[in-house]
């Protein structure tokens, strides 16, 4: 990864920026809850930031990242099977554990469950299901340590393409028992925020670098998930001492070139948490292509060293709390 060097937006982009700013659109400093507006990797044509969203693909113009980004479009856009005539009966329990193990088996890492909230949902969606299937992809870390590169995007990309086929293969599974169900991957932006959701599903908890962090894998992985009606079980969110670890953290902030990264949380939507200043961020992202800076330098994120800190912040708590 280069040195941190002091970044200024490239006037030519500047000149695209809307009138409202991402903090707007995104509710910071808004104390009701509400859902979120769309901000960014949705139709360009439907966001305040479009023009700068097309900015960054006409600047996005390597081959590698291109074929890799058109692969993962070619497997979101694979046609579901129908949804079955007649429902599959069984209990909550069952379907939890075979469900799991489907998403197991088409490769994912972790797959946690999560109930829906609409606050997950953004603003104007006619979507209702009663239950999320999170699932989590991990990265190959040499790749993303490489940040901000093509290499690291392609790889981003390739994870996308592995959770788009293990959200379909989820997907199809539940449909052909005659249960409705919906798969959403990236790279683009879908009807629900899977941040939320896999913090609930158990996947792992929000860092201050604005992603999240797992207990397994740090901020090293990718993010699926699978809307359904499906009777499930739901997982709980799980406190591993990540969040206290990052009260005291300051590696991602002095690592990002953009200085996007905010020490103190944020009121956002009615919740209290760690934003990342998209007004920042996303300048310094569209020009280099990508970034990931901020979870290639996460602590625990190097292969391995996750579970150690976990353990670590444990035995921490276990003490304090005598």
């Amino acid at each position: 990864m280069p040195p941190k060097q002091a970044f200024q937006p490239n006037p030519e982009q500047l000149k695209l920026a809307p009138d409202i700013t991402g903090r707007e659109i995104n509710g910071v400093g808004e104390a009701a809850h509400r859902q979120p507006t769309r901000v960014y990797w949705h139709d360009p044509d439907t966001i305040a930031h479009g023009k700068m969203q097309l900015w960054f693909y006409a600047q996005n113009n390597s081959e590698r990242a291109a074929e890799a980004r058109r692969a993962a479009y070619e497997i979101d856009a694979l046609p579901l099977p129908d949804i079955a005539a007649e429902k599959a009966q069984s209990s909550a329990e069952k379907w939890t554990a075979e469900v799991k193990k489907v998403a197991l088996e088409a490769s994912a890492e972790l797959v946690g469950i999560a109930k829906m909230q609409p606050e997950w949902l953004f603003e104007n969606s006619d979507l209702n299901y009663q239950n999320i299937i999170i699932v989590a992809m991990e990265m190959d870390f040499d790749k993303l340590a490489q940040a901000p590169s093509v290499t690291t995007s392609v790889e981003t990309m390739a994870q996308y393409s592995r959770g788009a086929k293990i959200a379909k293969t989820v997907a199809g599974w539940i449909r052909q028992r005659g249960w409705d169900a919906h798969p959403h991957c990236g790279p683009a932006s879908g009807p629900v925020l899977l941040i939320p959701a896999a913090i609930q599903a158990g996947i792992g908890q929000l860092g201050k670098h604005g992603s999240m962090i797992s207990r397994d894998y740090g901020s090293n992985f990718r993010l699926a998930g699978i809307m359904t009606d499906l009777p499930l079980i739901a997982d709980k969110a799980i406190d591993f001492g990540a969040e206290n670890f990052c009260q005291s953290c300051q590696i991602c902030i002095k690592a990002c070139p953009p200085e996007a990264i905010i020490d103190d949380k944020q009121m956002v939507r009615g919740d209290t948490k760690w934003y990342t200043d998209f007004d920042k961020c996303i300048y310094y992202f569209n020009e280099n292509k990508s970034c990931a800076i901020c979870l290639a330098v996460c602590p625990w994120s190097k292969p391995g060293t996750a579970p150690k800190l976990a353990e670590k912040m444990l035995r921490k708590r276990q003490k304090m709390e005598g």
